[in-house]
């Protein structure tokens, strides 16, 4: 459970949106006394085919002191830390290097910084960052660059109803606890039916026959782009994290496109944490998979 977390990963390109989430991945371990991993992908350059190990050794080097400075950074600003930090490089492709990281660590959350892109576009997720996010077999916390606060106090949790999402919401309660969160749950349904309807006061009661947190509240909205109705929730309502629960099939995969990321200025004002569905052996064959 991330509110049990106990290791946290940083995969870091040394660019200030990593800096970023190196600081909320710290504010979280010290909450938790967990350990925070910095992990560094260097990707063997091919085009030096007659000096690829010299150059990887200087890219190491280079790596080395990078990583020094961030860790200098956190230690500087928790100088009475509760969490050990501690450094990794690696050598190979990033995607699969990090996914192997995080399984041969034993990590319980991974945390990413989202870049910008230019301004007419609102904010992209790099092709690392959502390779990360879809891939991943622990929960991904990313968070914008331009988000420097750190802030839990009102987290949405998005949901469609899967199997998974009671469970999920669950995980979500025991984090808010650490941080006197509210959590507001919200449905985005295409069209008002009685089907939806049903579904929307059956979550309802089940959280509130379980008690899974107090300070919560339910809310349904009928918008036929999913997208603009959690994007307008967001705008309007202070959000300062959001949740989504990735499936084989959800919209999680969607909103990474960037088709539509060009329409969700939400990107740039709060960091998305996505939690794992219920895996079945497609989504762990395709969280294994390297490129």
């Amino acid at each position: 459970m991330i509110s049990k977390a106990k290791h946290i990963l940083i995969p870091t390109d040394f660019s200030d949106s990593s800096k970023n989430a190196l600081k909320h991945a710290a504010y979280i371990a010290n909450r938790l006394e967990a350990r925070l991993t910095l992990i560094h992908v260097i990707d063997p350059p091919f085009n030096f085919p007659t000096n690829v190990e010299g150059v990887i050794d200087y890219l190491k080097e280079n790596a080395d002191q990078h990583l020094e400075e961030m860790v200098n950074m956190i230690e500087k600003k928790y100088p009475e830390k509760k969490f050990k930090i501690k450094t990794q490089i690696r050598i190979g492709k990033p995607i699969s290097q990090i996914t192997e990281a995080t399984s041969d660590l034993n990590i319980d959350l991974v945390v990413i910084g989202s870049g910008m892109d230019n301004p007419a576009r609102k904010v992209l997720f790099g092709s690392v960052s959502t390779d990360i996010i879809l891939r991943s077999p622990k929960p991904v916390l990313a968070v914008p660059s331009n988000v420097t606060s750190i802030n839990f106090s009102r987290i949405l949790f998005t949901t469609n109803f899967r199997n998974g999402d009671l469970k999920n919401l669950e995980e979500v309660s025991s984090f808010a606890r650490l941080f006197d969160s509210s959590i507001h749950i919200l449905h985005v349904a295409k069209d008002d039916n009685l089907e939806t309807e049903i579904k929307f006061r059956g979550m309802k009661e089940l959280v509130q026959e379980k008690n899974i947190y107090d300070d919560v509240q339910f809310e349904m909205r009928s918008d036929p782009d999913a997208f603009s109705g959690i994007s307008d929730y967001v705008l309007n309502n202070d959000v300062s994290v959001m949740v989504m629960n990735r499936y084989r099939k959800s919209i999680v995969g969607l909103l990474l496109d960037k088709s539509y990321a060009k329409r969700m200025s939400i990107y740039s004002t709060v960091p998305l944490l996505v939690m794992i569905g219920e895996t079945g052996p497609v989504e762990a064959k395709l969280a294994k998979e390297t490129i």
